[in-house]
């Protein structure tokens, strides 16, 4: 198995606020955010590529940062898609595997972000 390429998921969430100005023109409400990484690389010796339970420890600990907090007060303008950037560029500093990240603030929306 060795040299070959896989892609695996986790999925994760957390509870924030965020609010809009302009064109958007939203007050400040919620979201149960929920999203779903993907990493992309070769397995190790072993068969896998990271460990799942080291991915999702990661996914906690940026979850606490967020969760019940304001948005717009870590990432203005805080909107679901520079959410994802956001979300990406976190997970990218401890997995640089990751490859994709879906967001989702509702059931019906969403936003994509990959490299």
């Amino acid at each position: 198995m060795k040299n070959k390429t896989t892609t695996i998921w986790v999925s994760s969430g957390f509870k924030a606020y965020h609010y809009h100005g302009g064109a958007l023109s939203e007050a400040n409400h919620t979201h149960d955010f929920k999203y779903k990484i993907f990493l992309k690389g070769p397995l190790n010796a072993e068969g896998f590529l990271v460990d799942f339970r080291e991915v999702e420890k990661l996914l906690k600990q940026i979850n606490a940062r967020l969760e019940n907090k304001v948005l717009n007060d870590i990432i203005p303008p805080a909107t679901t898609e520079v959410l994802a950037i956001y979300l990406f560029e976190e997970i990218k500093k401890t997995f640089p595997q990751i490859c994709r990240i879906e967001l989702n603030e509702k059931e019906n929306y969403g936003a994509i972000y990959e490299e």
